[in-house]
């Protein structure tokens, strides 16, 4: 037949009472302590005063002793004994896995917070870009520039701030010395701001290294866009980067 929980509870009640599976009281019933007469303060009727200070073994002392040796007798000599005993049992289970819930969702809402937290390296997304000047619109002409991270830095989407198709031509995007463009001509509309799916995995950057690109402006002067002013073209590059170079 099996135990009911007060059986098991009392195998060890230091433990019990400790995970608040039962109460505190052990049972023990009230102690009167006893003076001898000799043990009397200059015949005064009022004994001794109990004092870890003033006597040596006293009242103090005692229960220090008593209840560090009981929690270790009924523990099994360790708090990871007592610690084991209380998971053996359903309730203390239970209350084990609610604690584990609640830290499991505090270190997910905190991971929003600090999501490098107990990591050695710091990683977070950024974003930098290569800019370079259309120096007239309605003026067709070639188009290049290059710049390097201050981190280190992996692009994972490129984005252009082409207004139209047709309007600025890409033949060669480079970081250091590879190209993530290897073939043929692209149309900077593809990477415009508003295309979706457009990831690309590109060689890590370092800042001794520069992203590049070389390209074409059509001379295309799309809506809303007027006049022959100049007009900067900038490439962006996002993606994951380490917080200190």
């Amino acid at each position: 037949m099996g135990k009911s929980a007060a059986e098991l509870a009392m195998r060890d009640p230091a433990a019990a009472a400790l995970y608040g599976i039962m109460g505190s009281d052990f049972g023990v019933d009230e102690v009167v302590l006893s003076v001898e007469p000799d043990m009397l303060v200059d015949g005064s009727d009022f004994g001794i005063e109990f004092s870890g200070d003033e006597y040596d073994g006293g009242f103090a002392d005692v229960g220090v002793d008593f209840g560090v040796d009981f929690g270790a007798d009924a523990g099994g000599g360790s708090p990871a004994a007592a610690a084991a005993a209380h998971g053996a049992t359903p309730q203390g289970r239970a209350i084990i896995a609610q604690h584990v819930k609640k830290q499991q969702h505090r270190e997910n809402r905190a991971m929003l917070l600090e999501p490098n937290k107990n990591s050695d390296l710091k990683v977070e997304r950024y974003t930098f870009a290569v800019n370079t000047t259309i120096t007239a619109l309605g003026t067709a002409g070639a188009l290049s520039g290059s710049n390097s991270p201050d981190v280190n830095f992996r692009p994972q989407r490129v984005t252009a701030n082409v207004v139209s198709p047709g309007m600025v031509f890409i033949t060669d995007g480079r970081v250091a010395n590879v190209s993530f463009t290897v073939g043929g001509t692209i149309d900077a509309w593809q990477w415009n701001a508003n295309a979706v799916g457009e990831h690309l995995d590109v060689p890590t950057l370092t800042p001794a290294n520069k992203a590049t690109f070389s390209g074409s402006y059509s001379g295309l002067v799309p809506s809303p866009l007027s006049g022959t002013g100049a007009y900067t073209f900038m490439l962006s590059f996002t993606g994951p980067a380490s917080i200190v170079a």
